[in-house]
C-alpha cells in the first residue's frame, strides 16, 4: 500500500486524461422528464419528473378540413393534473391530415408548406398557429416539431417522409407561427435517430440542415427558425457522449452554440424483462436498462444538456410480443429503472458543476453540489475494475449505492495518514452484439466536499488518473 500511495502523489502533478467541466444548466427542476407521464401521474409524482413530452397529432385536431379544431385527443384532465403536479407539458407535433397532402399519408409533407407561413393555402402555418395560440393559453409553450425526419424508408419507421429542404420548410413555418401568437414558444427540431444517416454514409442530419438554412436571408433576423435541437440515443453507453458532442459542434460550426440540446427519448429496452420477453436484437437485461439509465443521465448532464426523458414511463396497451420499453410493466409493477430513474432525479437535481472523465476501459462523471460531490463510476469492458478515491486525512463520510440505490461497501485503506476509498466496478455484460452495449454495472459514490482526486485501476493495469 506504501508504494501505492507514493504512486498515487507522483501522478497527482500530471493532467487529467480527457476530463471536461461543464457548468451545469440553470433550470434545474426542469431537467427531468419522462415520455407520456399522462399514463400513470401517480407513478410520475413518486417518480419525481417535471416534464411529459405529449403527441399533438395534427390528423387527430383536423381530421377532415382545416375548418375544424378537435382537442378531446388531449383530455382537459391531462393538462389540469399536469399543472397540479408541477409537470410541464412539452408538445411533439406531428401526423399530416389526408385533406392537407397529395399522398393522403400521415408522414406526408403537406400542401403550400413552401408559402409564407401565414399566407392562406400555407395550411400547416394555419394549423400551427391555431394549436399554440391555444395551448399557449393553458400554460404550453415548448414545442417539437416532427419525430425522427432523418429516417429513411427501410431504416425503420418513417414519420416524415419529406427531405431534408421539405423539412426545413416544416420548421421555419412552425417557428414563425407559433412566434406570432406566442412570443415565449420555444421551438426544437424533431429528435434525431443519428444512426440511419451514419450506417448509410451520409452527413448528418443537422449539418444538412443547417446548411440549407443558412442559404435564407432572413435566417438570422430569426434565430434560424429553432431554439434547440432533440436527440435520441438508445442501447449503447459508449456512444452517448460522442453523439451529444458531435451534435453541439456541428452548432458552434454554424456559430449556433447558445442553440439547446434536448435528450428528449433515451433508454435500452429489457427485452430479456421475463414477465414481457421481446426476442430481437440487443438482448437487454432488466439490470441493464437501469444502469444505462444512470449512465445516460450522468452523461447527459456532464455535457451540458438542458433537458432529458426517458422513453417512456408506462407500456400502455402491451400484448405479448410487443418490445417493452416502461419504467412501469403494463401490469403496474415498477421495473428496476424506475427507481434508478428516482435516484437520478432526487441527487442529480441541484448540481452546481458537472466534469467527465475517461480512461481506457472506465468512465467517470463528477457531480458538485455545495456541500458534497457525487462519483458516477463504472467500466467500460467486459473485464471489472477499481476507482481509487483520495480521501485526505481527516475522517469523511461516503456512501455507496449502486444503480437503483442499493448499499454497496466500499473498502477503505489508510498509510501515512492518507485515506483511501477502493470502490469495485464489476465488468459489463455480453450481449448478442459483438461490442460492449450497456456498460458494467454503476456505482454512485457520495463524499462531504469538493471534488477530490480520483485513479482507476483495471485488473493488472497501472493507475489511470481520472481527476
Amino acid at each position: 500500500m506504501r508504494q501505492t500511495l507514493i504512486l498515487l502523489l507522483t501522478i497527482c502533478a500530471f493532467a487529467t486524461v480527457r476530463a471536461e467541466d461543464k457548468t451545469a444548466p440553470a433550470d434545474l427542476n426542469r431537467i427531468f422528464g419522462v415520455v407520456e407521464a399522462y399514463y400513470r401521474p401517480e407513478e410520475a409524482v413518486e417518480l419525481g419528473v417535471t416534464w411529459d413530452r405529449v403527441v399533438f397529432e395534427w390528423n387527430y385536431f383536423q381530421p377532415r378540413s382545416r375548418g375544424e379544431f378537435i382537442t378531446t385527443s388531449i383530455p382537459h384532465e391531462t393538462l389540469q393534473q399536469a399543472q397540479a403536479d408541477n409537470r410541464q407539458i412539452v408538445g411533439l407535433i406531428k401526423g399530416t391530415p389526408a385533406w392537407a397532402s397529395r399522398s393522403r399519408s400521415v408522414g406526408a409533407v403537406p400542401e403550400g408548406i413552401d408559402l409564407p407561413y401565414d399566407h392562406p393555402d400555407n395550411v400547416y402555418g394555419a394549423f400551427v398557429r391555431r394549436l399554440v395560440e391555444y395551448y399557449s393559453q393553458r400554460g404550453i409553450h415548448d414545442w417539437i416539431i416532427m419525430n425522427e425526419p432523418d429516417v429513411r424508408h427501410g431504416e425503420g419507421v418513417v414519420e416524415f417522409q419529406g427531405n431534408v429542404r421539405d423539412y426545413y420548410h416544416m420548421l421555419k413555418t412552425a417557428y414563425l407561427a407559433a412566434k406570432s401568437v406566442d412570443p415565449s414558444a420555444h421551438i426544437q427540431i424533431g429528435g434525431l435517430a443519428w444512426w440511419p444517416d451514419r450506417n448509410n454514409h451520409r452527413k448528418p442530419y443537422l449539418e444538412r440542415l443547417l446548411g440549407i438554412i443558412s442559404t435564407d436571408p432572413n435566417a438570422n433576423a430569426n434565430g434560424w427558425y429553432f431554439d434547440g435541437v432533440s436527440l435520441h440515443i438508445y442501447y449503447t453507453t459508449s456512444t452517448i457522449w460522442p453523439i451529444i458532442k458531435r451534435h453541439q459542434q456541428i452548432l458552434l460550426d454554424f456559430g449556433l452554440g447558445d442553440k439547446e440540446v434536448w435528450l428528449d427519448e433515451f433508454n435500452a429496452s429489457p427485452r430479456l424483462d421475463p414477465l414481457s420477453r421481446y426476442d430481437a436484437p440487443f438482448a437487454i437485461t432488466l439490470d441493464q436498462q437501469a444502469n444505462y439509465i444512470v449512465q445516460a443521465s450522468a452523461l447527459a448532464l456532464a455535457a451540458g444538456l438542458e433537458r432529458v426523458a426517458v422513453y417512456r414511463l408506462f407500456d400502455n396497451h402491451f400484448v405479448p410480443g410487443q418490445e417493452p420499453w416502461g419504467l412501469i410493466r403494463y401490469d403496474g409493477t415498477l421495473r428496476p429503472a424506475f427507481y434508478a430513474y428516482q435516484q437520478v432525479i432526487r441527487r442529480f437535481d441541484g448540481v452546481v458543476a458537472t466534469r467527465r472523465a475517461a480512461a481506457p476501459g472506465a468512465t467517470l462523471v463528477t457531480l458538485r453540489f455545495p456541500d458534497h460531490t457525487l462519483y458516477i463510476m463504472w467500466s467500460d469492458s467486459y473485464a471489472p475494475g477499481q476507482f481509487l478515491i483520495n480521501l485526505g486525512t481527516e475522517p469523511v463520510s461516503v456512501t455507496v449505492t449502486d444503480a437503483v440505490g442499493e448499499a454497496q461497501t466500499p473498502e477503505i485503506a489508510t498509510d501515512s495518514g492518507t485515506t483511501l476509498g477502493l470502490v469495485d466496478v464489476p465488468a459489463a455484460e455480453p450481449t448478442d452484439m459483438d461490442w460492449v452495449v450497456v456498460s458494467g454495472a454503476v456505482r454512485i459514490a457520495a463524499i462531504e466536499g469538493g471534488p477530490r482526486s480520483v485513479w482507476f485501476r483495471a485488473p493488472e493495469g497501472e493507475l489511470q488518473p481520472m481527476q
